[in-house]
Formats: structure tokens, C-alpha cells, sequence
């Protein structure tokens, strides 16, 4: 037995052996060249897509085009460019103006803005139904906050206030600050200063197109937003009156058997989510049947 000299190999101690075979010269020559080819071989280029100077030239001028159409229409014209807020039936809606002030918008109310507001100009809204405002004051610069209807322009700088903008007439009332209101006229185009009259906290201002404004002191003037509570305040208030507010605020119409039954009248502070919820409460109060059926709601002797 012929024994290895030199160093030992880790196989050595394996249980088992590898034996090397003998590789033909022709084919250990046939694989090299194989190996030879294959790095020989271009390498083929994944095709560059080419961008003309003119299509992005034209691409350009498009988003300028874009741009500078928004900025005429917005500063060249004069009719900047304008969002609509608006609410349905029997819905409200909190709206959070650009200035952080907030809007709340009853039902069946529309207010428009700008969609822009900046430090060189009013904060304006224009206001067709009733909203609940709370202004942000803005003490760098002052900035009014004007809130524009058919019958008169409210000037604030800060401050709670309630408008009613419905049945041809404004009404304001104001539960903390101060604000200036531009009574409008028949024959101005537009509010004058000369008109302008300056509300305290605890005030009502009842503006229409056909008497001189008029000023009520309440002691509670916050009942006037209480709809942005679910709530409804009643003084001595007739089913007629009531029967506007259901319309205004839900779309109903109320239909009476006996007209004498616009007269009777209602007192007192009460909740109602909705128009069931109210007319169910009216029902009570003033012992009538109120039966509700396809937007209507038929008022009979029970």
C-alpha cells in the first residue's frame, strides 16, 4: 500500500472518494471556444426615445397658456374666481372660510366667496338664505368682513352674529362685537356711508325694501341661532309664521282645513332634529291632527 506525502486534504477523512475523470482534449477545446463566442458577443442597447426641443416647447406654452388665463380672468377682469357653498332642505352645513372664521349654513342657503383671499383685500360673502357667523379677527390688518345681501352689506371685525336673508327682507342679529350695516335703497345701486348704521351686542335689525330699518333690544338675542342647535324659539308666535319657517327650512306646505288655525299661536323653546320631530311637537301644543304626505303637511280639527 503507497502511502501520500505532504500536506492532508479535508477530504481525506471523508467515508467516501471522489475519483476525477478524464476530459478529451476535443471537447475541453469545444467548450472553450463556446466561452470564447459568447464574450465576443455585442451587447445590444435598449433604445433611447428622442425628445424633440418643440414638443416640449409646446408642452410648456400650454401650462403658461393656463396659468395666465386664471390670472387674467382673476386680476385683469375684475371677477375673480368664485366658490359656491349651498345646502338642501332640512340640511346644514359648517363651512371654515380661508381666514379660519366659520360659516354655518341653514338649510335651503347659499353663500358665495372667492376662492382667494388675500391681505390687500375685504373678506366678502354673499349670502342668499340664513347662516350663523363666527369671524376671526384680523388685527395685522385690520381687514373688514363683509357679508353682502339683497337688502344691506354687514361690515365686521370681528365678532357672533346671526343674518336672515329670506321673504324680501335681512335680518341681524348681533351677539357679541360690533358691526356696521350699509342699508341698501331703491335708488342706489349700492350702500352709501350715509346710510350706514352701527349695531351693539343684544340688537335686531329688521331691513327690507320698504320701510326704514328697524331696531329691536332683546334680552336673549342668541335664540335667532338657534337653529344651528336644533333649536326653535317661540313668543307668541302664530301657526302662519310658523308655517313659513317649516317652508324655508324643510320645503314643506302647510295646508289648513280651517284658516282661523293660522292664528293660534305658540310660546316656549323646544328640540326637534327635523321637521317630524317639530311637527309632532306642534301637534300637542296647539291640539290640532297634522298628518305629513308627499311635502305637505294637512292641519285638521282632531
Amino acid at each position: 500500500m503507497e502511502e501520500n506525502s505532504g500536506t492532508p486534504h479535508e477530504h481525506d477523512n471523508l467515508p467516501f472518494e471522489f475519483k476525477a475523470l478524464p476530459v478529451d482534449d476535443s471537447l475541453r477545446e469545444a467548450n472553450w471556444k463556446a466561452v470564447e463566442a459568447a464574450i465576443l458577443q455585442p451587447v445590444e442597447e435598449a433604445p433611447v426615445r428622442k425628445v424633440h426641443f418643440g414638443q416640449v416647447f409646446m408642452a410648456a406654452a400650454s401650462i403658461f397658456l393656463v396659468v395666465f388665463g386664471l390670472w387674467y380672468i382673476s386680476t385683469k377682469t375684475g371677477k375673480p374666481q368664485m366658490s359656491l357653498e349651498k345646502t338642501a332642505y332640512g340640511e346644514m352645513k359648517s363651512i371654515l372660510l380661508p381666514d379660519s372664521s366659520v360659516v354655518i349654513l341653514n338649510a335651503n342657503s347659499s353663500l358665495r366667496l372667492s376662492q382667494q383671499w388675500t391681505d390687500e383685500s375685504s373678506r366678502e360673502v354673499w349670502l342668499e338664505g340664513e347662516a350663523y357667523f363666527q369671524v376671526q379677527k384680523k388685527r395685522s390688518t385690520r381687514q373688514k368682513f363683509v357679508v353682502h345681501t339683497k337688502q344691506v352689506d354687514v361690515e365686521v371685525l370681528g365678532t357672533r352674529f346671526n343674518i336672515n336673508a329670506r321673504r324680501q327682507q335681512s335680518i341681524v342679529s348681533l351677539e357679541e362685537g360690533k358691526v356696521q350695516l350699509l342699508v341698501h335703497t331703491v335708488a342706489q345701486a349700492a350702500p352709501v356711508k350715509e346710510n350706514a348704521m352701527v349695531m351693539r351686542p343684544g340688537q335686531v335689525v329688521v331691513v327690507n325694501d320698504v320701510k326704514e330699518p328697524k331696531v329691536n333690544e332683546e334680552r336673549d338675542v342668541t335664540t335667532h341661532s338657534g337653529w344651528s342647535r336644533n333649536e326653535f324659539h317661540f313668543d307668541n308666535t302664530s301657526l302662519s309664521e310658523i308655517a313659513r319657517i317649516i317652508e324655508d327650512t324643510y320645503g314643506y306646505k302647510m295646508e289648513v282645513k280651517d284658516t282661523s288655525f293660522y292664528n293660534r299661536t305658540v310660546s316656549g323653546d323646544l328640540r326637534a332634529a327635523n321637521v317630524q320631530e317639530l311637527v309632532k311637537v306642534l301637534e300637542v301644543t296647539l291640539k290640532l291632527s297634522m298628518r305629513i304626505e308627499n311635502k305637505k303637511i294637512y292641519v285638521t280639527q282632531p
